[in-house]
């Protein structure tokens, strides 16, 4: 894309999902009466193709579904594109460059009213990262948190499963970004603003680490310590049915839940939003995971 009037202006990159981006941005300055996005499928599945096979087509989703799908981990639309296209109203195809299938429109919400599951999706790789807080005074704990996500936020940390509760707080985080969480919170001294002479200090595991034992040597020496523990699980994905208004539906939670553990797959944690709830499960159960919960919402019979 070459910004300015004249050859030789500046070059900007767009990043994944850039062609799918830019095309509904053209197409939303053009007044498009529609944008097609050409790619290697048929369109927008139900499930992945690869952990459901058959897993058919969906003829028509709106921007909000398509949106939660890209952003819970499907990789058929950028986000950014379906939120172009909703902001402008403008219908968004996704299509097969190889065949001949019609693929899938993307509507607004009024074109395509009513209850339903429309998928399942997931991401890859997470860890889990929960903080115990029990220590932290009440009186401290906003400012404590507030530090937190500061460094996270610096770090440029994409964070899922955001979870704040009484007794701690927590986040995952790609698999990717395991060394940088380590480097950051173990043995990490936070002094306590309303007391000169306390700090906090991060212990990640039951046991502390060299680095994370000589800071708290160290700082018990010079005044008050308070050692925050800080667990940190590998090898988590999760797992989320996306669904307009369906997700609202009394008893889902337990539905899903009591499934899960028919089928002896643990739930480490759960969330939800305006159309999708999302469950934090060990790795190794992902496939099944997506195979169940696309069989019991029968999404098989979608198209």
């Amino acid at each position: 894309w070459v910004q300015g009037r004249l050859p030789g202006g500046e070059l900007n990159t767009l990043g994944r999902g850039g062609s799918d981006t830019t095309a509904s941005a053209v197409g939303a300055a053009l007044q498009a009466d529609a944008v097609e996005s050409d790619t290697d499928v048929d369109g927008v599945k139900t499930a992945d193709p690869d952990f459901v096979p058959g897993a058919p087509t969906l003829r028509e989703v709106t921007y909000d579904e398509v949106a939660e799908i890209a952003h819970l981990g499907a990789k058929v639309v950028h986000p950014r594109a379906a939120e172009i296209a909703m902001k402008f109203n403008i219908p968004l195809w996704v299509k097969n460059t190889f065949t001949d299938d019609p693929g899938t429109e993307i509507v607004s919400r009024d074109r395509s009213p009513g209850r339903r599951a429309t998928g399942v999706t997931h991401t890859g790789k997470l860890v889990s990262c929960q903080m115990d807080l029990t220590m932290v005074d009440q009186a401290r704990r906003t400012g404590f948190e507030a530090a937190i996500y500061r460094m996270l936020a610096r770090y440029g940390f994409n964070l899922y499963m955001i979870n704040l509760s009484p007794s701690g707080l927590g986040w995952a985080v790609p698999r990717e970004q395991f060394g940088t969480v380590i480097d950051l919170f173990d043995g990490l001294v936070m002094p306590d603003p309303s007391n000169p002479g306390h700090v906090f200090i991060v212990q990640v595991g039951e046991r502390p680490s060299k680095g994370a034992q000589t800071q708290i040597d160290l700082m018990e020496g010079l005044g008050k310590t308070t050692v925050v523990p800080m667990e940190i699980s590998e090898g988590c994905t999760m797992v989320s049915l996306v669904g307009q208004d369906f997700v609202h539906r009394p008893g889902l939670f337990l539905e899903i839940l009591e499934m899960m553990d028919e089928e002896s797959i643990s739930v480490i944690q759960t969330s939800d939003s305006d159309s999708s709830v999302s469950f934090l499960i060990p790795e190794a159960e992902l496939r099944r995971a997506v195979a169940l919960i696309h069989r019991r919402f029968e999404l098989g019979g979608l198209a």
